[in-house]
């Protein structure tokens, strides 16, 4: 089976690079010319490991076309892994998904061979037989005939999108027909049937993908909690009651940790997509709740610094917050948990705000709007900052970190050992008296 992938953005991009590591032929389609030069001159397009190195490895299976038509006459299954951003409402728009949709239906009336449309956008329920097989049998194709719609989306996360593809837990696809079950065959060739499979109905497995991000981000949430009751009380440490809620076999210790708000592409907007898909038809929503909480983080945060400035008794002091994306390895900074802190930050006895991250270079507009001073060398923004501010684990802040002298460290993630530094280091999930 020739596989295509319509949508090369940063999911998209890492699994066309995945099914041709797979043995696959993949035709892969952009309407961003930026992005196709860039794979055809054998360079990511984004800051993602082991994209540059598969695309070198791998090229000889990636074919690049900026034509449709060939999409659908040359593969027999297209997977379309295309933006379906939030609305003001918080739930999904399908308007990306509908447009490419109008555009395939002609082509796949001059196929006469049954097509699968695989739908790996996040979407909202009911989107899948709801909305885009009406789309196109409103073009005049048959369903189960001229095509087969199914849902398929992954669960990865930025940073290890490749990791994850290779090595998912399951594999989830929703078909509202017999047909769909070629999709199940596919993986199964893929994983060499080393693979849990949950097939369902497209609008069962819609539900499925909002729901898993909602139960983590509940779960980070709880985390959260526990660790602000851990700050109330002395000779308390939430790093370590977390540690032993997390071996009761029920609960675990995935995402139980002390750590920041949850934040980046997926987590916040499928909690609120959530929260929307429920409004009208239960009375109390969860994710609404764990929305709130979530977003009281950040002043949980502000407080905290308070408290350590007061603390060593400090004036005109220079904050240093290290890392601006809402993770290691990816480069988004809008709605991260120091994105969110930046414009919510307003403390008098601080007089400048420092910034350094080893993924990317904020804009200058951003910079000047919020009145910060980058740094591009993690040395140098060390040097310049009394108060140093870890907002998300990563390897090469560590040592730098370790080898400061009489700074101060807040350690939103309890992994700066005190007896490796002479800096101070205070802790979220402790008391700060």
């Amino acid at each position: 089976m020739i596989s295509s992938v319509i949508g090369l953005g940063k999911l998209g991009f890492p699994f066309a690079l995945f099914l041709a590591s797979r043995k696959m032929k993949v035709l892969c389609y952009d309407n961003n010319l930026k992005i196709l030069n860039d794979i055809k001159k054998n360079k990511s397009p984004y800051i993602e490991p082991n994209t540059q190195k598969y695309l070198q490895k791998y090229k000889k299976n990636i074919l690049i076309t900026s034509n449709l038509s060939e999409i659908i006459y040359k593969s027999d299954i297209s997977h379309l892994v295309l933006p379906t951003p939030s609305l003001r409402n918080n739930s999904f728009s399908n308007k990306y998904i509908i447009n490419c949709l109008n555009k395939l239906a002609p082509f796949i009336r001059k196929k006469n061979k049954k097509h699968i449309i695989n739908i790996t956008s996040t979407v909202m329920p009911g989107s899948s037989k709801g909305v885009f097989c009406k789309i196109l049998e409103s073009s005049g194709l048959k369903n189960d005939k001229d095509f087969i719609i199914t849902y398929n989306p992954h669960f990865i996360a930025q940073g290890t999108t490749i990791s994850n593809l290779e090595n998912p837990d399951f594999v989830l696809i929703g078909a509202d027909n017999k047909n769909g079950e070629k999709l199940v065959s596919y993986y199964k060739k893929i994983y060499h049937n080393k693979i849990n499979i949950s097939y369902l109905n497209t609008q069962e497995a819609e539900i499925v993908k909002i729901s898993i991000n909602s139960f983590i981000t509940s779960k980070i949430t709880f985390s959260n909690f526990i660790a602000e009751i851990c700050e109330s009380i002395k000779e308390v440490d939430g790093s370590k009651v977390l540690k032993a809620i997390g071996k009761d076999h029920r609960i675990g210790n995935s995402y139980l940790g002390v750590g920041t708000k949850y934040s980046g592409p997926c987590f916040p907007r499928d909690n609120k997509a959530l929260d929307f898909f429920v409004r009208k038809k239960i009375k109390n929503s969860l994710p609404k709740f764990v929305d709130k909480i979530n977003n009281s983080q950040t002043n949980r945060l502000i407080k905290i610094i308070k408290k350590v400035i007061s603390k060593n008794k400090l004036n005109k002091v220079n904050l240093g917050i290290l890392g601006l994306t809402y993770k290691d390895k990816t480069s988004i900074l809008k709605d991260s948990q120091s994105y969110d802190l930046i414009k919510k930050l307003n403390i008098k006895k601080i007089s400048k705000f420092n910034v350094y991250d080893n993924n990317m270079s904020p804009s200058k507009d951003y910079l000047k709007k919020n009145k910060l001073v980058y740094f591009k060398n993690l040395k140098k923004f060390i040097k310049n900052s009394k108060i140093l501010l870890l907002m998300y684990p990563a390897k090469d802040f560590m040592n730098e970190l370790l080898k400061s002298k009489n700074k101060i460290i807040i350690d939103c993630w309890n992994i700066v050992d005190e007896k490796k530094t002479t800096s101070k280091v205070y802790k979220l999930g402790k008391h700060i008296s």
